[in-house]
């Protein structure tokens, strides 16, 4: 079973184990005991040492720590339907690919072309997008697979264009897209896994204004929200930058052996209906 990673958020979005303040809490037990164990001076340790409600506190997070670790999580029901999406279609031979404006917008090899050429015009690079055949243009790392926009080999920076509707719809600040940040993660996280380099570790999310194609533009919509060349370069992009952390791989890790078993469940379930 593979994941795309431009879909792929909802199999990683959410937190799983401890909270962060749960393993702060848990941090400062664990070193308030291991200071008890050490200390040598009875009146020291007597101050050190847990109280009953401490210790109950303390098993409890070890216990839910410890599970995590194994790999032992719930996935959140999105994420279970997600999965079954992608099973729905592999079992039952469908596609049920959508298509807006929108998107057909956002995959137009012009204006992807165009996006990242506002992109090297702002930040004087000379990034060109991946083609068939390029290093690094396909990715295929432990169930995941996709194929990123640009690839930095000397920067080790993945960088993911996309090309906004409108200039109403344009993000003026940089701003947290669960999906957009999980795509570039899993792209970091295979070339990691592909390279054995484990310095790929930031990214980019760059939004770009760029002249909607004639054909897509709605009649009732003004052209002056499709056309982009009266907007200086340097308003024109937006960048959000993304960094895949270790607990981003531990939990990317963790999601994925929990989503294998909730696939080859829900299969069996599925090819053993009715019989």
């Amino acid at each position: 079973m593979q994941f795309r990673a431009s879909g792929v958020a909802p199999l990683f979005l959410g937190t799983d184990g401890l909270t962060d303040a749960q393993q702060r809490t848990f941090d400062k037990l664990n070193e308030r005991h291991s200071l008890w164990a050490q200390e040598t001076d009875e009146k020291a340790k007597k101050k050190l040492e847990l109280t009953s409600n401490m210790h109950d506190e303390r098993n409890v997070l070890m216990i839910a720590s410890d599970a995590y670790n194994r790999g032992e999580i719930s996935l959140s029901q999105g994420a279970k339907t997600f999965i079954e999406g992608i099973i729905d279609k592999e079992l039952y031979h469908y596609n049920d690919h959508v298509s807006t404006k929108e998107m057909d917008k956002g995959s137009d090899t012009t204006v992807e072309d165009g996006a990242i050429e506002v992109y090297n015009r702002v930040f004087f690079t000379d990034h060109k997008k991946l083609v068939e055949g390029d290093e690094y243009a396909s990715l295929s790392y432990n169930s995941l697979v996709g194929h990123p926009d640009i690839v930095c080999s000397n920067t080790k920076m993945v960088k993911d264009a996309k090309s906004s509707w409108t200039k109403k719809t344009f993000p003026k600040r940089p701003e947290y897209n669960g999906t957009y940040e999980w795509q570039v993660k899993a792209y970091l996280y295979m070339l990691i896994g592909m390279t054995g380099d484990d310095s790929w570790r930031t990214g980019e999310v760059f939004h770009a204004l760029v002249d909607t194609p004639e054909g897509l533009v709605p009649e009732w919509e003004s052209d002056s929200l499709h056309v982009m060349s009266d907007v200086p370069d340097h308003m024109r992009v937006t960048v959000t930058k993304v960094e895949l952390t270790d607990s981003d791989i531990k939990h990317m890790n963790i999601r994925i052996v929990a989503a294998r078993k909730y696939a080859d469940l829900y299969i069996n379930e599925i090819l053993n209906k009715n019989k």
